[in-house]
C-alpha cells in the first residue's frame, strides 16, 4: 500500500500531497503549490526519492513551485493532456493575475483517462474529471483519491475561471457519485473527507 502525507503551502492554503512507497522509497509529489525547497527537504529528510510530479490541474496556486522543483529533482511532470495548454499559459492559469507571472514549461508525461502510473510495485489510476478546468483529473490508489479542486469536503471547485465549465463539472460530479468504493478524498484545499460523507452531505452529489 501507498502512504499519503500532506503539507499546506502558499497564500491560498493549497494542499501538497506526498504519495510514498515505503518499500522502494519512491515518492510522487502532487500539486507543488509553493516553496520547492521545503517540499524537497520533507522528502530528503525521510530518505525518499522524488520520481515524478503530478498535477491535478494547472491553476497557479497548484504550480507555484513546479519549475524550481522540476529543476531540483529532474523529475518528470505528469498531467492530463487536456490540461497542458493551460499549464503553459500564465494568463489563463492565473499566474499573471495572482502569481509571479512566470510561464511553465509543458508537461513531460501527458495522461489520459485510464492511464496507470507505477510507483514501486503499486499502480495509480488516472481519471479525467473536466469542469473546474479542461483537464482536471484525480489519482486513485488503494482506497485513496487525490481529487484536486474538483471536489472538497461538502463543496466543489469553481467553474468561472478560464476553461471552467459548469455542465462538465456536473457530469464529473455525477460520475464520482456513482463510485461504489468509499474512497478517502484528499482535496486541493481544506480537510480530507470520504466519498460516502460527500454522498450524504455534499449538495452537488445528491
Amino acid at each position: 500500500m501507498l502512504k499519503v502525507q500532506k503539507m499546506t503551502l502558499g497564500s491560498f492554503m493549497t494542499n501538497v500531497y506526498f504519495i510514498i512507497d515505503d518499500v522502494s522509497k519512491e515518492c510522487l509529489i502532487a500539486d507543488p503549490a509553493d516553496n520547492a525547497e521545503m517540499i524537497y527537504e520533507k522528502t530528503s529528510s525521510q530518505g525518499l526519492r522524488i520520481s515524478g510530479i503530478l498535477l491535478t490541474h494547472a491553476h497557479f496556486d497548484h504550480i507555484m513551485a513546479l519549475e524550481k522543483l522540476r529543476d531540483i529533482t529532474s523529475s518528470p511532470v505528469m498531467l492530463a493532456e487536456a490540461e497542458n495548454e493551460l499549464l503553459c499559459d500564465p494568463e489563463r492559469n492565473l499566474m499573471t493575475t495572482y502569481g509571479d507571472g512566470s510561464k511553465c514549461r509543458p508537461g513531460d508525461v501527458l495522461l489520459n483517462e485510464g492511464d496507470v502510473i507505477k510507483l514501486g510495485n503499486n499502480s495509480i489510476d488516472v481519471i479525467v474529471l473536466p469542469g473546474h478546468t479542461p483537464g482536471s483529473c484525480a489519482y486513485l490508489f488503494d482506497d485513496c483519491m487525490i481529487s484536486g479542486d474538483t471536489i472538497f469536503r461538502e463543496g466543489v471547485g469553481r467553474y468561472d475561471f478560464p476553461g471552467g465549465d459548469y455542465f462538465k463539472l456536473r457530469e464529473s460530479l455525477k460520475r464520482l457519485a456513482q463510485f461504489e468504493k468509499n474512497y478517502r478524498i484528499f482535496p486541493g484545499h481544506g480537510p480530507s473527507t470520504t466519498l460516502e460523507h460527500e454522498k450524504q452531505f455534499n449538495i452537488s452529489l445528491l
